[in-house]
């Protein structure tokens, strides 16, 4: 039986700490209802224009599920 010694143990926790901490998203989406989402637009301002939406897959970077283009919460933030 092989013996596991203190320095190699530490390189192992090393490593694994890293192969965690690289596939783990660095952020958390939130409930729409924290950003008072809804389904249609505030003064002519719509998720299709936020910086936060990604009109491919109808998702927000930042809010939770399905989110409409024509949709609207309080962290829009139109794009440049």
């Amino acid at each position: 039986m092989k013996v596991l010694t203190r320095r190699v143990f530490f390189k192992y926790m090393a490593m694994l700490g890293l192969v965690t901490w690289s596939t783990t998203p660095l952020y958390a989406k939130v409930p729409k209802d924290t950003f008072k989402y809804q389904e249609t637009p505030n003064d002519g301002k719509r998720c299709l224009n936020c910086v936060y939406f990604l009109p491919q897959t109808n998702e927000c970077k930042m809010v939770e599920g399905s989110i409409s283009p024509d949709g609207w919460c309080r962290i829009f933030q139109e794009k440049k």
